[in-house]
């Protein structure tokens, strides 16, 4: 509409066409825009936000729009994270890795051997209690934690296999930015590179790290096995996506807040069974294509979390082990 064109109109058509323009100005302002963001595609990060986006444009009749920025559109995890903060951008969802800079205690969703499974950690994450302290951790910061939600199991692929805790020693290992992860591996004898994941395939490549850690998703999708075809299971441990949301957008929308938040809970569920899913179908492709699955033995396994998460615990801080009481607690009701 050509604002200024109809301010000049005289007389009666121009006071009618002012009075339309005041309608048409406190209509525009009841309507929300929402930009949902992701570093990932193809994956349960953008399957998410799409189902996120679907439920908040029907149930709210069209007063919301949601759009959806997959593969880093708006600039990198880090960059988007700074986003929701200042709020120019709604919703970022991630590895909950990425999130430790903005809030350390962000960093208890990283500790092994907290869940058992893809299908008992959904229920974990969907448990009220855990809701309502993962809410509230990031409050001050001006976000709200909209989802908390398993992604995948965690593996390293290598390019010397791993087949024992003895062969970590010495290997650069490429890692999300989390602090806790880069000491848990060092803990193991490894040296932690930490690196972004559009980084990271070049540098296996070209030899500058002999090993990945990221979601068993990630190594199919992104063909890791035209590289090496060798990927190693952590016990016990698992990537947990986290999304953030802009407080002051939540608190803007009045009424449809309630829409938005309802909404991400049944995409927590659609989508709960689509990472499952995801994650079976990622396996097959990774063993039709020559990759191998490494298990670690029954005593290493043991060892493993045995070293790695008291390793975990003490670069918590107090706040944060008081997280991991409540999700240990709460993942003992679902076993």
């Amino acid at each position: 509409m050509d604002i200024s064109r109809r301010l000049l109109i005289k007389g009666a058509t121009g006071l009618a066409a002012v009075g339309s323009l005041g309608l048409a100005g406190r209509a525009w302002a009841e309507d929300f825009t929402m930009k949902l963001t992701t570093t990932a595609s193809n994956d349960l990060d953008s399957e998410w936000l799409n189902l996120l986006k679907q439920g908040v444009e029907s149930a709210s009749a069209g007063k919301i729009k949601a759009n959806v920025y997959p593969a880093s559109q708006l600039g990198s995890g880090e960059t988007t994270v700074e986003g929701v903060t200042m709020g120019t951008v709604e919703v970022a969802l991630n590895a909950s890795g990425i999130y430790e800079g903005l809030e350390p205690r962000f960093a208890v969703l990283s500790v092994p051997g907290v869940v058992t499974s893809m299908s008992q950690g959904a229920k974990v994450y969907a448990d009220p209690a855990v809701r309502e302290r993962l809410g509230k951790i990031a409050a001050p910061k001006g976000v709200a934690v909209i989802t908390a939600m398993m992604h995948s199991p965690v593996g390293i692929v290598s390019r010397k296999p791993i087949t024992t805790l003895a062969d970590f020693k010495g290997m650069k290992i490429r890692v999300p930015g989390s602090a806790l992860l880069i000491a848990q591996l060092k803990e193991l004898g490894a040296s932690p590179i930490a690196m972004s994941l559009g980084e990271v395939l070049p540098a296996f490549q070209n030899g500058t790290i002999d090993g990945v850690y990221a979601g068993t998703t990630i190594f199919s999708a992104l063909k890791y096995y035209d590289i090496s075809k060798s990927l190693t299971l952590l016990p016990g441990t698992f990537i947990v996506m986290l999304g953030l949301v802009n407080g002051d957008f939540m608190k803007s929308l009045g009424a449809l807040e309630a829409v938005v938040v309802e909404q991400a809970h049944k995409a927590d569920v659609a989508g709960a069974t689509w990472g499952e899913t995801d994650v079976t179908n990622a396996q097959a492709a990774w063993e039709k294509n020559g990759g191998k699955t490494i298990t670690l033995p029954e005593a290493d396994a043991k060892q493993y979390l045995d070293i790695v998460v008291p390793t975990a615990l003490r670069n918590l801080s107090a706040d944060a082990r008081a997280d991991y009481e409540v999700l240990k607690t709460t993942s003992a009701k679902y076993t």
